[in-house]
Order: C-alpha cells, then sequence, then structure tokens
C-alpha cells in the first residue's frame, strides 16, 4: 500500500520557516589628522590583545547612529552629536556564521579619546597607511579599503 504525503516532514518545514539573523556590528572610524583611532582589545574573549576601531553590537531597536553614539561614548569616553555620523564603509563578513559590520565616521566630538576602558587596554593613534600587526583581520581589511575609497567589501574578499 502507498501512502500519499500531504504534509512535509517537520524537519523541513522547520528549515524552511527559520529566519536567518546576522550580526550587526557598528565601528567608529575616528579621523585626526590622517591617523585613525584603535582600541586594543582586553576581557572580551574574542581577539584579546589585536586592535580594532571602536565597536559593539547594534541593539533590538537601536539605530546605527545611537550605536554610534553609544560606542563613542561606552567605549572612548567621548560625545558625538548625531546629526555628525556618517555612513563611512559597509563591510558584510561571510567567514563565520554572518556579519555585517557598519563603519561610521564623525566629524569632531567633545571629550578626550584616549582613555582606556572595559573593553580595551588602550586607546591609540594610527597613521591610516600603517595600520599596526596585531589588528583584527576583518577590521583591518575594512579600515584599509575605505581609506583606499571603497564604500563597500566582503570578507573574505571574493575570489580570494
Amino acid at each position: 500500500m502507498t501512502r500519499a504525503l500531504t504534509q512535509p516532514p517537520a524537519a523541513d518545514t522547520a528549515r524552511r520557516s527559520r529566519h536567518f539573523q546576522l550580526i550587526v556590528d557598528v565601528h567608529l572610524l575616528l579621523l585626526r589628522d590622517g591617523d585613525v583611532l584603535l582600541g586594543r582589545r582586553a576581557n572580551t574573549g574574542y581577539g584579546d590583545g589585536a586592535y580594532e576601531p571602536p565597536s559593539g553590537r547594534l541593539a533590538e531597536r537601536e539605530t546605527l547612529v545611537e550605536a554610534a553614539v553609544r560606542v563613542a561614548a561606552a567605549q572612548v569616553g567621548i560625545a558625538v552629536d548625531p546629526a555628525r555620523v556618517s555612513l563611512a564603509h559597509v563591510m558584510h563578513d561571510v567567514s563565520g556564521a554572518g556579519r555585517m559590520a557598519f563603519f561610521l565616521t564623525v566629524e569632531g566630538w567633545a571629550g578626550d579619546a584616549g582613555a582606556s576602558t572595559t573593553s580595551y587596554s588602550d586607546l591609540a593613534w594610527f597613521p591610516l597607511p600603517e595600520l599596526p600587526a596585531n589588528m583584527i583581520d576583518r577590521a583591518r581589511v575594512a579600515v584599509r579599503n575605505f581609506a583606499a575609497g571603497a564604500r563597500f567589501s566582503t570578507y573574505p574578499a571574493f575570489g580570494m
């Protein structure tokens, strides 16, 4: 006797109904006289000891600009005017589970960028063409692409 299948197996239904969830990172590209501010990661459990632009994950119901203001205050200790935040670069990271990283610039800020925080053991200025060797690789690629004028990239780069 042959049975007709009227509904797909449960595993197929579950696979089709799941939504892909992308991690969204927000990075600040704070620039001064051709230099970029980078923080050395500490106490994070990922990439500790390596440099990256100050960053944080986008929170639920938070805009990119709100995230940039929060990162500036919490990670760098500066205040930024939301109206002076601009999109600089977008990177789609396909190396793992999937991430979208937005790199934002800020024209001017209040406070002294450079004090250590809970996520960074130190913050330092580096010339854009001379990034430190010990840098989170995807951040290095994005900063280099930004400096070269690219506004979008993937990591790893396709065809490499």
